[in-house]
């Protein structure tokens, strides 16, 4: 009888492991967030002596919030500009798009700069305002 307990209560543990585990599943959603491009190494760089060598294997941007925390761009067609940096660097940012909490990782929808919004155009397939393809 008490091995059927200590079995019982065992499976129950486990059951209740693999529960809890679960509930903590984050789930992607769409965010907001605004900030300034930075190059994320080069910020790093300067302001925690990090070992970063931008020069040699190219700047690579994130947002960068009032509060120091950085928020990193999935790779794709609809982030290249943000990622380039470019004429965005230093700039203030709105950014809109689906974040995945998981990987602190957003894949951008839209975004803003200098008050022009930028948007996917099927027309141009890029990044822009012209709204053809709408």
């Amino acid at each position: 009888m008490i091995k059927k307990t200590a079995t019982l209560i065992a499976v129950l543990l486990i059951i209740g492991a693999v529960t809890a585990l679960a509930g903590d599943k984050t789930e992607a959603k769409h965010a907001d967030f605004e900030g300034t491009l930075v190059c994320l190494g080069c910020d790093l760089k300067n302001a925690e002596d990090a070992r970063s060598a931008c020069s040699v294997f190219g700047h690579t941007h994130a947002l960068k919030t009032d509060d120091g925390k950085y928020i990193n761009f999935l790779e794709n067609q609809y982030s290249t500009d943000l990622l380039d940096g470019g004429k965005y660097h230093n700039k203030d940012v709105k950014v809109h798009g689906i974040y995945h909490a998981s990987a602190n990782l957003l894949d951008v929808e839209t975004f803003s700069v200098d008050g022009k919004s930028k948007n996917w155009c099927s027309h141009c397939k890029t990044m822009d305002s012209c709204m053809a393809g709408k």
